[in-house]
């Protein structure tokens, strides 16, 4: 990771002796941008140790570098990665820690002869990642990091590769598979590694709206187990295209899993999200899906998961939005627990709300922010709530 992050150093200081631009809108030479950045914030946090009976509130500054690089032609297209953060925490000291990671991405072609995307990523991360979302890749998310554990210290490694190609003027067909492996640092938590393949056709039905058939297999390690878990899925559904306001993609079907210790079940699958431009200024997005995957909480067991989402964002002018948002999950352990020598049928229920106010100055380079978040666990193992306020500023060249 170092060494990467130290050649993407090398080669933003000589292209920033060759090339140059105002703070705030890179650095460009040729096909290439370049955009460094830090991100500094303060937080209070309500409930520092996420502990259900004794709280510790606590503030703490986050403090990042980073290097974004895009390059552009004809054919090919780059994005790249890199950042380095540092958390301190006021009181709680010992929990201080530094995180950092690196993420590629290449597309090239194009969708009348076949389009190819690739991606690569490794993060050693703690808390929320907050680069997740940027790491999926031909429709396949790294399912097996939504987990119940998303706040420990773990190292993240990911990689995937997709193709795609309009075969007539009617019929597209895409394929990818992801590969992930997370490594926990409490030996409480077992690592867990994922094999993920879809296949995906969509056929055009009407001028905006085309049919979905949608097939996904995956296989799930414990890496403390010898065996692994089988996942399978069937969806049907519909995606639009072409249309300006509403964009929608879903499909719903059915879903196989077979534990590395057990039988196996099917059930009902879905997976659906939306977006909705209302206004100029208003945009809305939803979503929801549901599936199993092994635990890492527990060596011989998997949850069944169900996710959704929705959030909406204000532009009050060029320089100034709001967003609001909010995550509801379920998680359904398979097997019984043991809690304080009972034997439990463990479920787990959270909820995330966030609420964001972002500020573009007039310095092209300066952007500052806000936010309120509150994440509640009900579970009838653990309960925990925690309130954050949060203020920080984001400096781009």
């Amino acid at each position: 990771m170092m060494r990467r992050l130290l050649n993407a150093g090398l080669v933003s200081v000589s292209l920033i002796c060759a090339a140059s631009a105002e703070p705030g809108e890179g650095i460009h030479s040729g096909p290439w941008t370049l955009n460094p950045y830090a991100d500094v914030s303060g937080t209070y946090d309500s409930n520092v140790k996420k502990s259900g009976t004794t709280k510790k509130a606590d503030e703490f500054l986050d403090s990042t570098l980073g290097l974004r690089a895009g390059y552009s032609s004809y054919m090919l297209e780059f994005n790249g990665l890199g950042f380095l953060s540092q958390r301190n925490y006021a009181d709680n000291t010992e929990m201080d820690f530094g995180s950092g990671g690196e993420l590629l991405r290449a597309k090239y072609g194009n969708r009348t002869q076949i389009e190819v995307e690739a991606d690569q990523t490794y993060r050693s991360v703690e808390d929320i990642d907050r680069y997740a979302n940027e790491a999926a890749v031909g429709g396949v998310s790294p399912d097996s990091v939504l987990d119940v554990s998303a706040r420990s210290r773990r190292d993240i490694s990911q990689a995937g590769i997709s193709a795609g190609r309009n075969m007539t003027d009617k019929l597209e067909l895409d394929a990818g598979y992801r590969f992930d492996e997370i490594n926990y640092d409490a030996d409480s938590l077992f690592d867990l590694r994922n094999h993920i393949g879809q296949l995906e056709g969509a056929y055009k039905v009407t001028d905006k709206t085309a049919g979905l058939l949608t097939l996904k297999g995956a296989l799930q390690e414990n890496l403390s187990l010898d065996d692994q878990a089988e996942y399978y899925a069937a969806r049907l559904g519909l995606k639009t295209k072409g249309t300006d306001k509403v964009t929608f993609k879903g499909g719903a079907g059915l879903q196989y899993y077979d534990q590395a210790t057990g039988g196996g079940e099917t059930s009902f699958n879905f997976d659906l999200v939306a977006a909705w431009a209302a206004t100029d200024k208003v945009t809305v997005q939803a979503g929801g899906r549901n599936g199993s995957q092994m635990s890492s909480l527990y060596a011989d067991n998997g949850t069944d998961y169900q996710v959704y989402w929705l959030g909406g964002t204000y532009q009050f002018s060029s320089q100034f939005s709001t967003t609001l948002s909010g995550a509801y999950r379920m998680d359904e352990y398979m097997n019984p627990v043991t809690d304080n020598n009972l034997t439990v049928n463990r479920e787990d229920k959270g909820l995330g709300l966030r609420l964001r106010a972002d500020y573009q100055a007039p310095a092209k380079f300066l952007k500052i922010y806000s936010e309120v978040s509150s994440e509640n666990v009900d579970s009838n193992v653990e309960n925990y709530e925690d309130n954050r306020v949060a203020l920080g500023a984001i400096l781009t060249y």
